[in-house]
């Protein structure tokens, strides 16, 4: 009887030790989650100011103006615009085209538009 006691006894000793252990490791854990949970409200409030500051940035009429000053850009005029017609006189063949010419053919339209783009 008394090796069964002193067995219970060390069972509850060493339940005892291994209960502190969890609850001091779980007390260790939920502490990092909450700096976890702090570091990313942080990083996201990073992000929202950083993606105010770049849509602050991106304005179009500030772009405009940094294209005059620093290259020398200015807005498009009516007459820049091509016409299809126009674009076809000016623009380089492609190399299907060049092909399809040197052997006296012509490329299909829907070709045609696939070797443009």
């Amino acid at each position: 009887m008394r090796v069964v006691n002193l067995l219970l006894a060390t069972f509850v000793v060493a339940s005892a030790f291994v209960i502190y252990e969890l609850k001091y490791e779980s007390r260790e854990l939920k502490q990092r989650v909450a700096e976890l949970k702090s570091s990313i409200r942080a990083e996201r409030d990073a992000v929202a100011v950083l993606r105010a500051e770049w849509s602050h940035l991106n304005r179009p009429e500030r772009v405009a103006r940094l294209a005059r000053k620093h290259l020398g850009l200015q807005p498009m005029k009516a007459n820049q615009i091509l016409t299809p017609k126009q674009y076809d006189a000016i623009r380089e063949p492609t190399p299907a085209e060049v092909a399809a010419r040197m052997l006296g053919r012509s490329l299909p339209d829907n070709e045609r538009q696939a070797a443009i783009h």
